[in-house]
């Protein structure tokens, strides 16, 4: 019988601390399960005594290697919360906007007011020119990222660079994506998708904004820094990101999941749910690191729920999570909950709202990886 431990004494033995603890476990380098208590996160003594010989058995000499321990004071992660750079990004996406958000996450201080994010018109020319064949609005976003790669002009002497590229960027985007050149970024984003919308679906669209805007190292963010580590210029790095994640078990997968609202409500929640899980998996349920509920979520439905609903669509997004409860043990994660924003407040299912968010968090992640070694990063291959 295998012997079980605590948070507290696994990040002992392994000597490290708890959110990197749980940054082993979403990698997948850790199991974990839960006590009876429904909340205490419990790993086995036997692998994390294997996973500690492992990291001291390992050669002196440092080599590259994409599994590198990365530290990262950006984005803390643990079972319950979400924090960026010390503060709960729950209350920071129920008091404040995505702007304030994302200059905490470049900065480490929190602006008392809402900045202003000027939109760079000879960049936005700039990218309209080689994006605007483009349908796809994520794809049109990453080539607006690669055509400002040779601008170094607009940023304050000795800004970094990461976070100025993504100010740029995210300046552009809502103009990019057919928006006006006005007003806060979910204000001229929701405009871009639907035109004239209510208070409430741009009050939606700004909580879900800073609750995405950063999830410690995501697999788009680890991509963003591996290209970093060999100092990929910062707009190459952010178009990178874009590309990643647009993969549909990552930021794609709230496209998939509003696809199953669509479904529900033309077919009924109860017989979506039960062919979703028949054909192997339901888009919008369970999490490697919130095993007891995504904080993201609720914050996010409470949002959505406010939203004028006419034609009983938040219904419909209720009858799926009560359906869902009744035949799967796994909580709806923020997927379900970005989903239900697009299903109910009408906007396009490719909108890329998801990556937008992000660009604050990869542009705090590019800074921080230019200040580690250079090309730490390397795979390892093995005979099969």
């Amino acid at each position: 019988m295998p012997t079980y431990i605590g948070a507290t004494e696994a990040a002992r033995l392994l000597g490290v601390t708890k959110p990197t603890l749980y940054a082993y476990v979403s990698r997948g380098l850790l199991d974990r399960r839960t006590a009876v208590d429904g909340r205490t996160s419990l790993y086995a003594r036997d692998d994390i005594e294997e996973l500690a010989n492992r990291s001291r058995r390992r050669a002196p000499v440092e080599r590259p290697s994409i599994d590198v321990q990365i530290a990262s004071s950006i984005t803390t992660l643990s079972d319950e919360r979400l924090s960026f750079r010390g503060h709960d990004a729950v209350a920071l996406a129920t008091s404040g906007s995505f702007e304030q958000a994302a200059e905490l996450l470049w900065s480490g201080e929190l602006p008392e007011d809402v900045p202003r994010w000027p939109v760079d018109r000879t960049a936005l020319r700039q990218a309209r020119d080689h994006a605007a064949a483009i349908d796809d609005p994520l794809a049109r976003l990453s080539m607006s990222a690669l055509s400002l790669s040779s601008r170094t002009d607009g940023a304050p002497a000795g800004a970094p660079p990461g976070a100025a590229a993504a100010r740029r960027l995210l300046g552009i985007a809502p103009s990019v994506l057919g928006g006006p050149q006005r007003g806060d970024l979910a204000t001229r984003l929701t405009a871009a998708w639907c035109g004239r919308s209510s208070p409430a679906v741009v009050a939606a669209v700004s909580r879900a904004l800073v609750l995405l805007a950063d999830h410690e190292l995501a697999t788009s963010t680890l991509a963003v820094r591996v290209a970093a580590s060999v100092r990929a210029e910062p707009y190459a790095a952010l178009s990178t990101g874009l590309n990643v994640v647009g993969g549909s078990l990552h930021g794609a997968a709230s496209r998939i999941a509003a696809d199953m609202l669509a479904s529900a409500q033309r077919d009924g929640a109860e017989r979506t749910v039960r062919a979703r899980l028949a054909a192997g998996r339901l888009p919008g349920f369970g999490h490697t690191v919130y095993r007891n509920g995504d904080p993201r979520l609720a914050p996010l439905l409470d949002a959505v729920s406010a939203i004028p609903h006419e034609g009983g669509r938040w219904d419909v997004v209720a009858d799926v999570l009560a359906v869902a409860g009744r035949h799967l043990g796994k909580h709806p994660n923020v997927d379900l909950g970005l989903a239900a924003l697009l299903f109910v407040g009408r906007l396009p299912l490719d909108a890329p709202l998801f990556a937008i968010a992000r660009l604050a968090g990869w542009g705090a992640h590019y800074d921080e990886e230019i200040g580690e070694r250079a090309v730490r990063f390397r795979g390892l291959t093995s005979a099969r």
